[in-house]
């Protein structure tokens, strides 16, 4: 059985409301002496706060919402980790739903936790070109939903909060100029889904660039994976099969399987391919040729977007929504062969 209040004023001698302002931190209201043994005392019985009684009195859960996609993706987890550190160390408890295209019922979740008393939302799904009307019910509800929501992207809300995003149509321009620059005119590219926006944005950037050079967009040349290293390992013999001497892979996941069927067919990455990737994740640097990428700020990405949110809540910023759009930087390393 937990340990109360009760039990600490119990055995200090003291008021239960004495024990209650010590554990609260309020300073002046009770001497610095009782305060020590009042928390080593709590310390020793193993004693654990109330949430529930806690947010009778102040009012405050502390309890914030987290929608993610799926942590198996190294971005996406580094970003779920800074998220969590910040939080974490100011005392908030995240409650975390994992989502995939497949179990995607946004609007039900977004709901169950206002339900539970969130003070906050941080909203990392990916948002699809084409949106259905379950998407539209679900962003009215979070626009009503009276809490301060965090998005990684424009949802296009309108509520208190803020979108710390990325331009990852710039990424995948100066990704492929780099390519261009470097002597290649044969250039493929491992895309995610194609009904992802981030993925027509890396596309979009990837085609102006062609376009930019004189060189002519070929469907033929886009291979559509997942994300996943699995799910790009028929990419580089299918562009192979296009004639291609250079692959912007759309993050550095999919790069990774450039790397793996590359050593399998006994190739030698930049000589026979040159790849750059996306995302620049902490194992782009340690390969036998060290992948170049595009660095996307992830870490400081989730701790902005944990420091906002807590700053929203506590009622530091103003209820106008704001935006906050990080700029991509090459990571040139050994992946990529300059042509003659």
């Amino acid at each position: 059985m937990n340990s109360t209040i009760k039990d600490i004023a119990q055995v200090c001698g003291v008021s239960t409301a004495t024990v209650s302002l010590a554990l609260s931190g309020k300073k002046g209201r009770v001497s610095a002496e009782m305060t020590a043994r009042i928390l080593e005392t709590a310390a020793k019985l193993n004693y654990t706060p109330n949430r529930a009684a806690v947010s009778l009195a102040t009012r405050r859960t502390k309890l914030v919402g987290v929608l993610m996609s799926d942590l198996r993706n190294t971005h996406i987890a580094a970003l779920f980790m800074a998220i969590e550190e910040v939080l974490q160390s100011r005392g908030y408890t995240l409650i975390c739903h994992v989502l995939d295209d497949k179990s995607m019922d946004t609007g039900r979740i977004s709901s169950e936790l206002i339900g539970l008393g969130v003070e906050g939302i941080l909203y990392a799904q990916p948002i699809f070109l084409n949106p259905d009307e379950a998407f539209f019910r679900m962003r009215d509800f979070l626009n009503g939903a009276g809490v301060p929501i965090i998005c990684n992207d424009d949802v296009g809300l309108t509520c208190a909060g803020m979108d710390v995003m990325f331009d990852f149509y710039r990424a995948g321009y100066i990704a492929t100029k780099h390519l261009i620059d470097s002597g290649h005119q044969v250039i493929g590219c491992v895309s995610g889904p194609a009904n992802y926006r981030v993925s027509e944005q890396r596309l979009r950037g990837y085609c102006d660039a062609l376009a930019e050079s004189g060189l002519t967009y070929d469907p033929k040349l886009v291979f559509y994976g997942d994300y996943s290293t699995a799910g790009a390992d028929p990419a580089l013999s299918y562009l192979l099969g296009q004639r291609a001497t250079a692959v912007f892979a759309f993050n550095d996941e999919m790069a990774f399987a450039l790397y793996r069927s590359a050593h399998q067919y006994g190739l030698s990455i930049p000589q026979d391919i040159s790849v750059i990737g996306c995302d620049n994740v902490p194992f782009c640097n340690v390969l036998e040729v060290p992948l170049s990428t595009v660095h996307v700020p992830t870490v400081e990405m989730g701790r902005e977007m944990a420091e906002s949110l807590i700053t929203y809540i506590e009622g530091r910023a103003s209820k106008k929504r704001a935006q906050h759009v990080y700029e991509p930087a090459l990571m040139l390393r050994g992946s990529v062969h300059r042509r003659a």
